[in-house]
């Protein structure tokens, strides 16, 4: 087993134990030792569903992919709210009144469920971000650029998830669709057997559909292959190359930061307006200083699950949302899909369209 998993499962079991262990104590139907072995089963799902996702008909991998994940993102919960039950069940005991830490930890575990639930419901319905960016560069008129990231077909999300995806992009009518990366979770022989992916080559803009790999597309040594069946599917990859859009409009894609070569070289094209998109916000700042005009990414989920994102704010010049770097604006996307926990308790998921205007004289 991947060794990153098999560290999951372990943090998974434990965690588990050690919550059971925890909120039994103001939640009697968990007094029973068998309801630990409940405990102790809905970890595997999460591994079962993403380590051996051709063990079991597609339906059963998928039920496991949210039963496991779902169960990951409660614990999470859970262990954060031990930080509020420990304080409780102390008071409790020195002050000898149990009902006081009965009531605390039902109070919390009803918190940790509400934010579990509520997270899933926020996860599963997105948003369309507008953003508008004026500019004095030769543009004919309004441009509309769709920019979505992190999909992460697989165990989570399959054909319907594409074909709704692919309905709110045409519903924004864009002139260019760009592609931010971990399109595919990791598997892709998964992906293929399900025909998820072939969902994309309903995608329309005018001016065509490009896409850069993100590092979930190249960690099981696939890229190549989905490379290939995407653009069969009239997806272009840009890998450390810029291309002419249009006329007046460049686009420069970077090979995904992780996996690809960091010393890639990427220079804007004088009197046009040039785009540069990477997966992971890392050469943000280096695009403005070259003279970028608009910058694309992805990856960091905006942390996903609260806290996260005061750590994602200290790893990324711009970790969420949009902001000008210099005469540059730069965008990084919550993401579209998510990994592993079908839950957010930070910004929903999300298509951003930018419109370029030209600026009036």
């Amino acid at each position: 087993m991947n060794p990153f998993f098999m560290t999951l499962l372990l943090v998974g079991l434990g965690g588990s134990a050690a919550m059971w262990a925890l909120y039994r104590t103001g939640l009697s139907f968990l007094r029973p030792w068998r309801t630990l072995g409940l405990f102790l089963f809905l970890p595997l799902c999460f591994t079962v569903s993403n380590v051996y996702l051709h063990a079991f008909p597609r339906p059963v991998t998928r039920l496991l992919a949210w039963v496991g994940g779902l169960w990951m993102g409660l614990l999470y919960y859970a262990v954060l709210g031990a930080v509020l039950v420990l304080p409780g069940l102390l008071i409790g005991w020195l002050g000898h009144a149990p009902a006081f830490s009965l009531r605390v930890t039902r109070i919390v575990a009803g918190v940790v469920l509400l934010l579990a639930a509520g997270g899933c419901w926020w996860a599963t319905h997105p948003v369309v971000r507008q953003v508008t960016y004026t500019t004095d560069k030769p543009v004919p008129g309004p441009y509309k650029v769709v920019f979505v990231s992190d999909l992460h077909f697989g165990g989570l999300f399959g054909t319907e998830y594409g074909k709704e995806l692919v309905a709110r992009i045409n519903g924004q009518q864009p002139d260019l669709i760009l592609l931010g990366g971990d399109i595919v979770d990791g598997d892709l022989p998964f992906v293929q057997q399900e025909g998820s992916l072939d969902t994309l080559k309903a995608l329309r803009a005018r001016d065509g559909i490009y896409a850069v790999y993100g590092n979930h597309d190249k960690r099981m040594d696939t890229a190549t292959i989905e490379r290939s069946l995407l653009e069969k599917e009239g997806i272009r990859f840009l890998v450390d190359e810029t291309k002419p859009v249009n006329a007046w409009l460049s686009l420069n894609g970077l090979d995904d930061y992780l996996f690809g070569d960091r010393r890639a070289r990427f220079q804007p094209e004088t009197g046009k307006c040039n785009i540069l998109m990477e997966h992971e916000p890392r050469r943000l700042e280096k695009a403005a200083e070259e003279g970028y005009d608009l910058y694309f990414a992805g990856h960091t989920h905006a942390g996903q699950l609260l806290p996260n994102r005061l750590i994602t704010r200290k790893m990324y010049p711009l970790d969420y949302g949009s902001r000008w770097f210099g005469t540059m604006l730069a965008t990084t996307s919550s993401g579209y899909g998510l990994w592993g926990v079908p839950i957010r308790s930070g910004p929903r998921p999300e298509i951003v369209v930018v419109t370029i205007i030209p600026k009036k004289d």
